[in-house]
Order: C-alpha cells, then sequence, then structure tokens
C-alpha cells in the first residue's frame, strides 16, 4: 500500500462541519423551546393576574357580575384556561390558569387579589 492512501485525511472537514452543523441546530431548537416556555410562563402570569384582579373587583362589588364568570372570562380572551377560582372571606380571591404551549407542554400560574387583610 502506498503511505499517502493511509494518511489522507480528504473529507474530514465536511464531516466536522456536519457535526459542528448539528450541534448549532440542536442549540437553536433548544433555545427556541425554551423561549417559547418562557413567553407562556409570561403570559399566564399575566391572564392569572389581571383574572383576580377583574373577580376580585366583581366580588366587592365593584364589577357587574359573578367573580368567578368574570376572572374565567378575562383569562379566556388571553387565549389560557382557568384551573380554579376561589372566592375567600371579604372579596379575595384565588385564581390558578393554565396556558397551553404548542409543543405540548403546559405553562401554569396562580395569583391572588382583594382589598389588604388585616
Amino acid at each position: 500500500m502506498d503511505r499517502t492512501t493511509l494518511t489522507a485525511d480528504e473529507g474530514a472537514s465536511t464531516a466536522m462541519m456536519l457535526t459542528v452543523f448539528a450541534a448549532l441546530m440542536l442549540l437553536l431548537a433548544a433555545t427556541m423551546t425554551l423561549i417559547q416556555v418562557h413567553v407562556a410562563a409570561s403570559r399566564a402570569a399575566v391572564a392569572a393576574d389581571l383574572a383576580a384582579l377583574s373577580a376580585a373587583d366583581a366580588a366587592r362589588g365593584l364589577m357587574i357580575g359573578e367573580p368567578c364568570a368574570v376572572a374565567e372570562s378575562t383569562i379566556s380572551a388571553h387565549g389560557a384556561s382557568m384551573t380554579t377560582c376561589q372566592l375567600e372571606d371579604r372579596g379575595v380571591v384565588l385564581v390558578e390558569v393554565r396556558f397551553s404551549v404548542p409543543i405540548g407542554l403546559d405553562a401554569t400560574a396562580a395569583s391572588r387579589a382583594g382589598p389588604k387583610l388585616p
């Protein structure tokens, strides 16, 4: 055998570049997944906060409607779904929200609103 055929490394840089490209694509996919989850968590938190505030206002008579129904309409307007709505004493409302991410994960958030407790 010829010594040059055993030590030739033709094509090695192509294989290395394909490996680097695959690693970068994997990193990009992981980053995009984390971004989607973070955005969904933020949207769930906003929906929960606004729903709790509107439900607390309805419980105190500042808005017309049943508190949990008002919270449900606020949450559905934000594209989320309500998992729990608890009406506590003196107009305090606890709302839990679930927001589905297109990649199959769910983001959840909870919020409590009402007048200041003594």
